[in-house]
């Protein structure tokens, strides 16, 4: 049972003290590792390397965040918030809305943000996904709108080096189509949701490859780890409602502009002093 104060709001969780990532060479074009569900990771899963560099002082970075609580929770990756003084959800024509909780999990690149106040939530999907399933990507790649679309290709493992050490599963995307086309770096887009074609989250983008070609995503049980970690219990009323019919290859760019319009995903901003 979640804590809540005399609002109903989740109780706070930790207080914020307050990314450059360089990755391995891509994967080889090919098709998917196997049918059916995805498994859980075992020893024997190939290793991805990524270096975690950490921040710079007076810097800026940007990276996605989405709502998975209308009432102020967010999901991001932790490698978007670390190391920052200070977190802010940008809303275009408005004042920023100042992130006022933060919780990182400590086996993933992925964290829990709160705010005062927030938008409608996404629906998270725990389940197993499924190889070659399609994946939607949203967010603010290189800090511009854009979205991508993929297919589910295998099952990684992730070692971070650098400024914290960690190894998480991860899923392995073989990109197909980006809105805008571009063959540059996808930075910024960390931390945004994968849906899928029923508008459930089914990932969270960490990484990708330095050419065009994967992306890597983080698990959903993350986040329910977070969520329980941190005794919060969701609100599940009010879901935002995808508008499904569009979630093609065709038209998935306009489900973006939705979420970004409506702040269901939105921009983070990080400031180091």
């Amino acid at each position: 049972m979640g804590k809540e104060d005399d609002e109903g709001r989740p109780r706070p969780i930790a207080k914020i003290a307050p990314p450059a990532l360089k990755v391995a060479p891509p994967l080889p074009d090919a098709g998917p590792e196997g049918s059916g569900p995805v498994g859980p990771g075992t020893i024997r899963d190939e290793v991805i390397v990524i270096e975690d560099e950490g921040k710079r002082g007076r810097s800026q970075y940007t990276g996605t965040a989405f709502s998975i609580d209308d009432r102020g929770l967010w999901i991001t990756a932790r490698h978007v918030t670390h190391e920052c003084d200070q977190l802010v959800l940008l809303r275009p024509f408005r004042s920023p809305l100042p992130v006022t909780g933060l919780a990182e999990h400590n086996r993933a690149d992925v964290a829990l943000l709160q705010t005062e106040g927030g938008y409608e939530a996404l629906h998270v999907n725990y389940q197993a996904p499924q190889y070659n399933q399609e994946g939607f990507h949203f967010g603010f790649p290189r800090g511009e709108p854009g979205a991508v679309y993929s297919r589910l290709i295998g099952r990684k493992t992730l070692k971070s080096t650098g400024k914290r050490t960690y190894r998480e599963t991860i899923h392995v995307w073989a990109e197909k189509i980006r809105v805008p086309d571009t063959d540059k770096n996808l930075g910024g887009i960390s931390g945004g949701p994968i849906l899928n074609r029923n508008g459930d989250v089914v990932g969270i983008h960490v990484a990708g490859s330095i050419r065009r070609g994967r992306s890597f995503s983080s698990l959903p049980d993350n986040i329910s780890d977070l969520v329980n970690e941190n005794d919060l219990r969701l609100q599940t009323d009010d879901i935002y409602d995808i508008d499904q019919s569009s979630l093609t290859p065709i038209a998935f760019s306009r489900v973006g502009e939705d979420l970004r319009k409506d702040l269901t995903v939105a921009q983070v901003v990080c400031r180091t002093n």
